[in-house]
């Protein structure tokens, strides 16, 4: 999604909800073909998966970042656009992949950075939007599938769980946008306890902010890593709204 097609997909989508033309769907649809057409089963993990041809390696990667759930948000956010017969194919691999690279302990549920096999015996394992729980949430909170909803549930439990990110109060791997995987289940919930949880994030990321603001007399100004996202986030807060800046909304926030 950062480097790739999908990123394309998603300013596609904002271009065709802010001006209509016919277009910015075609574009869509097109780059819909293009991931389908890269995406292979591979028995070993009795899914489907994208390679990635990153740094000389070909890794599979899983989360938001540069793998499978980056690529499936922006399927998701366009569906409406594509031919009922094709979505409900991606319905039925999106919800496949999802339940067969998920990690289970009890009522929580977490992914690898990328899918291996043999499994290591001890896996990395990674709680921020790029590589994790929180990523897939947030890239899957809006199917509406309810086979989805226990394991998104286990997720932000796990990210609950986990509590707030030391590398600091961002959206790409901070608690910013770890808070915003809490706000997805509210509003896929319902249940005020995931509204509760992003605002008790909200207060912790505010106080890195400043106390990183003290430490190194500066503010970051980058909406993915810096005060800019974390400013959203606070807003997103206080109203309940869960959209993630640029990649669910047209109105330039």
């Amino acid at each position: 999604m950062l480097w790739g097609s999908p990123g394309t997909m998603h300013a596609a989508l904002t271009m065709h909800e802010r001006t209509g033309d016919e277009r910015w769907a075609a574009l869509f649809r097109g780059d819909a073909k293009s991931l389908a057409a890269s995406l292979a089963y591979v028995p070993e993990a009795r899914c489907h998966l994208w390679t990635q041809d990153l740094y000389g390696t070909r890794p599979q990667y899983i989360g938001a970042g540069h793998g499978f759930a980056g690529n499936a948000s922006a399927l998701v956010r366009g569906r409406a656009l594509l031919p009922a017969d094709e979505w409900a194919q991606w319905t039925e691999r999106i919800v496949q992949t999802a339940h067969a690279t998920a990690m289970r302990r009890d009522s929580l549920a977490n992914w690898p950075a990328t899918f291996a096999h043999p499994a290591p015996a001890s896996p990395r394992l990674l709680v921020q939007w790029c590589h994790g729980a929180p990523g897939l949430v947030t890239s899957l909170a809006d199917l509406p599938d309810p086979r989805l909803d226990e394991l998104l549930v286990a997720a932000g439990e796990l990210v609950w769980a986990a509590g707030p990110l030391t590398k600091g109060p961002g959206l790409c791997h901070g608690t910013a946008g770890n808070g915003y995987a809490l706000l997805k289940l509210y509003r896929r919930t319902g249940d005020a306890i995931w509204l509760d949880r992003a605002r008790s994030f909200a207060m912790h990321a505010i106080a890195q902010s400043e106390h990183h603001a003290e430490e190194y007399r500066m503010r970051r100004y980058s909406l993915w890593t810096g005060d800019p996202g974390l400013a959203l986030y606070l807003w997103n807060c206080l109203s309940g709204d869960d959209r993630w800046p640029n990649l669910d909304r047209d109105d330039g926030g």
